[in-house]
């Protein structure tokens, strides 16, 4: 072993480095039996969500081509068939808004566009799948780059998650990270109203009645307060 990895969160570097990591894998199992469409799991910082968030990817995403080699010895790898079949089998959309927070409610959206604009990088080979349509690879150009308008930012997860379904022919997984962190800058900095305006429209047309999903993980600090910003704003 090679020591503790000290501020990694990376869950595939933390198994490559062979640092310490006490074995979470069950927690895997526990999405998987969690019957709920959306989980939304809230605890302190540096508690560790992020690094679980990262083992929920390596597990599940259908393009890791070695997440057999980084779960073995895992207790995960231990359980029934119902759980280690789902090993690499779903296309996965992984989205931090860590670092979606600024100043003014203008910045705030130029860095969700960052944020977004990394999750699509991750599957920009779908700009050469047969599956998806001309326009819609316009669409993804128009993401790549930062060119699209705010309706079109809050469609863009289910669109994505659109893209993967027909093109893997499969339910999609959604991770988001850090679900909370624009929404309390945005207190903090005097935009509050503005920014739960956008993210109850983001957050429920990503979330709600999305056929193309499996299933959503949602990690973050806060409880879901009474705005309801899962829900989508009449």
């Amino acid at each position: 072993m090679q020591g503790i990895g000290i501020g990694v969160s990376d869950f595939k570097m933390l198994r490559r480095r062979e640092n310490y990591f006490i074995d979470k894998s069950l927690f895997i199992k526990d999405i998987i039996d969690n019957q709920s469409n959306v989980a939304l799991i809230t605890r302190p910082r540096r508690f560790g969500k992020t690094l679980n968030m990262s083992m929920l990817k390596y597990y599940f995403d259908c393009t890791c081509k070695d997440s057999k080699e980084l779960f073995e010895g895992l207790k995960i790898m231990e359980q029934e068939e119902k759980y280690t079949e789902k090993l690499g089998y779903y296309p996965i959309i992984y989205i931090t808004l860590n670092s979606v927070r600024d100043t003014t409610y203008k910045n705030m959206i130029l860095s969700l566009k960052t944020a977004i604009l990394d999750m699509y990088q991750e599957h920009r080979y779908l700009l050469d799948s047969e599956k998806i349509y001309p326009e819609e690879k316009e669409q993804i150009k128009e993401i790549l780059f930062a060119r699209e308008d705010e309706v079109a930012l809050k469609n863009a997860i289910k669109d994505l998650s659109k893209y993967l379904n027909r093109h893997y022919e499969k339910t999609v997984i959604l991770l988001v990270d850090e679900y909370d962190v624009p929404l309390q800058n945005a207190y903090v900095e005097g935009y509050y109203e503005e920014a739960v305006k956008f993210f109850k429209t983001f957050y429920g047309t990503t979330f709600k009645d999305n056929k193309y999903l499996e299933k959503t993980i949602v990690t973050g600090v806060s409880r879901v307060a009474k705005e309801g910003i899962f829900s989508r704003s009449k």
